[in-house]
């Protein structure tokens, strides 16, 4: 896949995800805790996604990411839309802990509720890093704190986006049971 496809493709999804996610509460097809965790879910990405900017090629020569092609909009929309992705990503994590943990989900801590949200988002963050690499996208760039666990593509796959997806299930969960809390 050409660089610029992906990041088209990037871009139509990111926006698809707010407008059904929209219709879907406006339609009352989910339920006010979804409503709130994806924008949670969006709130939680931007904690990565609006730094990352700001330490990406714009700004520093020795950047924690590289773009590998330039991409066909502003590098800020990037960051922005995949706030929406990082949503997106959260409620498919939602959504397998309702399927595979036993109810009620999110009113108490459960580690196996946490284990599947953790392990959800090792996969995810995983396959998009192998995606970009893949698609000649963009590539983190490996510094001391943000060592390279393995190559591929030719390109190097490191710790930091990983790292972050250990962090980001554990703080969405919390919030997922405090949401329960406050709309039951």
């Amino acid at each position: 896949m050409s660089p610029q496809l992906f990041y088209c493709i990037d871009l139509v999804i990111a926006i698809a995800i707010p407008v059904l996610f929209i219709w879907l509460f406006a339609t009352g097809k989910v339920s006010k805790f979804s409503w709130v965790m994806f924008w949670a879910g969006c709130a939680i990405g931007a904690l990565w996604e609006l730094p990352f900017f700001f330490i990406g090629p714009v700004f520093l020569a020795d950047p924690l990411y590289l773009l590998k092609a330039p991409i066909p909009y502003p590098l800020f929309l990037l960051h922005i839309v995949h706030c929406f992705w990082d949503g997106g990503i959260f409620m498919v994590g939602l959504l397998l802990v309702r399927k595979l943990c036993r109810p009620p989900t999110f009113v108490r801590f459960k580690w196996q509720e946490l284990l599947v949200l953790l392990v959800w988002g090792g996969l995810q963050e995983l396959a998009v890093e192998l995606m970009s690499a893949g698609s000649s996208g963009w590539a983190f760039v490996p510094h001391w704190w943000n060592p390279v666990m393995f190559k591929f593509n030719g390109a190097d796959i490191t710790l930091i986006p990983q790292l972050i997806w250990v962090a980001a299930p554990v703080i969405f969960y919390l919030a997922a049971i405090r949401v329960t809390k406050a709309t039951r």
